[in-house]
């Protein structure tokens, strides 16, 4: 990042040392203009906040969409200082709770973790917090191997590699490499950073419900889970006035015999519990539903 974009480096390093209040506010004018200019985004979001919460008003979901927007704007900007300010700044900013449920080493005889990270405003929070953890405690900080999608840009992909890759090691493959890179990190005692809830059309997918309505749901958990006798560990961040707060919780072992259907069912269960209690802060501006059971008519 810094031999390829020099100048960017430089501006947003300087940009990394305003206060987070001043960061976050300029997020939030940003979520603001989103909120007013951008109609097919505001309307994708209108559309999944009503399939999640049909009991509320028009006017309870209008809230719901630009407070969503408005948090989409500020974990943006966020991103500045978690990518670009002094670590000790960082970890500051950030808490882990549940240190003791995470893998403390990477070796190749320790069971394979994978760490389910849904798509909260935190998700890039949730690394660097667990790497702080590991530090404060005197603990090694394990391997880390995830999939992102590809940017649309060469600039955008330096930038999510250099900020995700900053804290400790972390192995980045794109979902053009296929799973068995991933397999083979495990294997090696990388820990997997999987974010299975997004709609990526129905190839490796199941059709199982996403708060009461059939939504295509990837199956990369509970299949690798079970190829490779892996641990599952969900990983919950949430934003807040401090920074980010991370919880880790207890190994998902109960769903080691369940079929995929069921477990990708109870995976979505989970997911909705947890973006019930911070809906504003979950990606309702995905649209989740683009990809449909035969002969059912588009939600959008």
């Amino acid at each position: 990042m810094k031999a390829q974009y020099p100048f960017t480096f430089v501006a947003l390093t300087l940009l990394a040392r305003l206060p987070m209040s001043v960061l976050r506010t300029v997020g939030w004018c940003v979520g603001s203009l989103a909120y007013a200019l951008n109609r097919s985004r505001r309307r994708t979001t209108r559309t999944n906040f009503r399939i999640a919460f049909p009991d509320y008003s028009e006017g309870q979901v209008r809230v719901l969409v630009k407070a969503h927007l408005r948090n989409l704007g500020m974990a943006l900007t966020d991103r500045v200082w978690l990518w670009f300010a002094p670590l000790p700044t960082v970890y500051a900013r950030l808490s882990f709770n549940g240190l003791a449920l995470m893998p403390q080493t990477t070796t190749e005889s320790q069971r394979p973790t994978i760490l389910l990270v849904p798509h909260f405003s935190g998700l890039d929070a949730a690394w660097p917090a667990w790497v702080a953890a590991c530090e404060q405690a005197g603990q090694a900080v394990p391997q880390l191997t995830t999939i992102f999608q590809p940017q649309s840009t060469a600039w955008e992909d330096a930038l999510f590699r250099y900020g995700r890759g900053r804290f400790a090691p972390i192995t980045q493959f794109t979902r053009h490499d296929g799973i068995r890179p991933v397999m083979k990190a495990l294997k090696a005692g990388s820990a997997y950073y999987c974010l299975p809830d997004n709609d990526f059309g129905s190839k490796d997918a199941v059709f199982v419900p996403f708060f009461g309505v059939p939504a295509a749901t990837l199956t990369v958990l509970p299949r690798l889970s079970a190829a490779m006798s892996a641990q599952v560990v969900p990983l919950i961040a949430r934003m807040t006035p401090q920074g980010y707060s991370v919880e880790a919780l207890p190994a998902w072992d109960h769903l080691q015999n369940t079929s995929v259907e069921g477990y990708c069912t109870a995976m979505n269960v989970a997911i909705e519990a947890w973006a019930r209690t911070m809906p504003e802060q979950y990606l309702f501006s995905h649209r989740r539903y683009k990809t449909r059971p035969d002969g059912a008519p588009s939600v959008y």
